[in-house]
């Protein structure tokens, strides 16, 4: 998995690039479809769900933006 910076996406957040077997990928689009969710959006919160499982804690938007301040 690589991580990089891309100017030209309206992000600030970092990119990721993973190589999957194809059916982890028809199942991300699946998924993604019955949530209305794309398919960044549903990798994004499946990475987030995993780690969590895993113990590990993020903090939210708004703790963020207070640190920042």
């Amino acid at each position: 998995m690589a991580v990089s910076e891309n100017e030209s996406v309206a992000t600030k957040k970092p990119k990721l690039t993973a190589y999957v077997e194809e059916g982890v990928d028809k199942a991300i689009d699946r998924e993604a479809a019955k949530e209305r969710r794309s398919r960044s959006q549903m990798v994004a919160l499946l990475i987030e769900e995993a780690l969590k499982a895993r113990g590990y804690e993020f903090p939210t938007d708004s703790s963020l933006e207070s640190q920042d301040e």
